[in-house]
């Protein structure tokens, strides 16, 4: 992928790491590379970084230069792709997948597999995965071609008009029905994975709505649909465990409610699944909306059996 950039009368005199670092929004880290691997051309011909303009000129960057080899092995695997367009790339990620490889798996998990359909179909291509969803977790993953697309994606999906929509199934219902939950989130101690809310934590809000209420001889369900405010770790699993309404089939964050009635049901990972990822793309300033259809087996048979209870009064 290259980046292109023509001088105008008012960049006359300017120096090439001025637009580099301005107008195409380059980090030192990639300009660096970019120098020392000749990726940097004015007029078609390698330049330095400290060159100064002249009107009309053109200052061209190949992005490919300041990619790093690849740290995992592409691979051949089904991928469920929502959206393709500019360098990026969504697929909904499966339950039961790794988003990217680990020091405990090097191969089968997403990444792997987004790598091994981008070096089949661009042959400059490399795989960066712009936002990481867990292992029980389905949806939405976006992925960027190179470094510099995945740095301006995570920036435009962190701004205050992008929209990581999420729905889960609880053990209790959300009182009140609608709101948010302002809890600072951090770590339980420094050597475990599992997070807790507390007063020394980082900031952390999560939006949410009630979608559908059911009651079970076991104990009440709702579906709750999420917006994150902040992208902490297990950030909607700890802040539901904390308000009262664990989200069914967890095994990292229950009650002993919730536990009961996820055995019963049969679950055995989180029902939680990042429907919809909405931001301005920085490749081209358009919105993006996608949105993930849930295809998991344990989230729609209970939705079926749910179906046939009947819901309460809220309409989903």
């Amino acid at each position: 992928m290259r980046l292109k950039y023509t001088v105008s009368d008012s960049d006359a005199g300017r120096k090439v790491y001025g637009i580099l670092k301005g107008e195409l929004r380059l980090s030192d880290t990639q300009i660096k590379r970019l120098k020392n691997g000749g990726g940097v051309l004015l007029d078609g011909q390698p330049s330095f970084t400290t060159r100064r303009f002249m009107q009309g000129q053109t200052v061209e960057v190949d992005l490919s230069v300041s990619e790093q080899p690849p740290q995992f092995p592409p691979e051949k695997g089904e991928l469920d792709i929502l959206w393709e367009g500019d360098g990026l790339l969504a697929v909904n990620k499966p339950a039961g997948m790794l988003s990217h490889p680990s020091r405990a798996r090097f191969t089968g998990t997403l990444a792997n597999y987004v790598a091994g359909y981008l070096l089949d179909k661009y042959s400059d291509a490399s795989c960066h995965l712009v936002n990481r969803l867990d292992r029980d977790t389905s949806g939405v993953v976006l992925v960027a071609r190179n470094a510099h697309l995945q740095r301006l994606c995570a920036q435009a999906i962190r701004e205050p008009g992008a929209c990581k929509e999420y729905m889960a199934y609880t053990f209790g219902w959300p009182e009140p029905e609608d709101g948010a939950m302002d809890m600072p989130i951090r770590r339980e101690t420094p050597q475990k994975m599992r997070r807790i809310v507390s007063d020394d934590g980082q900031w952390a809000v999560t939006r949410y709505r009630t979608a559908g209420r059911w009651c079970l001889p076991e104990g009440k369900i709702a579906q709750v649909v999420y917006r994150l405010e902040t992208g902490r770790t297990h950030q909607i699993r700890v802040h539901s465990l904390a308000a009262g309404f664990p989200l069914l089939g967890d095994g990292l964050y229950f009650t002993d409610g919730s536990r009961a009635l996820s055995e019963k049901l049969g679950l055995t990972s989180q029902l939680l699944h990042a429907g919809r990822l909405s931001f301005v793309n920085p490749a081209t300033g358009e919105r993006v909306d996608i949105a993930a259809p849930v295809i998991r087996e344990d989230m729609l048979s209970l939705q079926e059996k749910l179906r046939k209870i009947g819901k309460t009064s809220i309409d989903i």
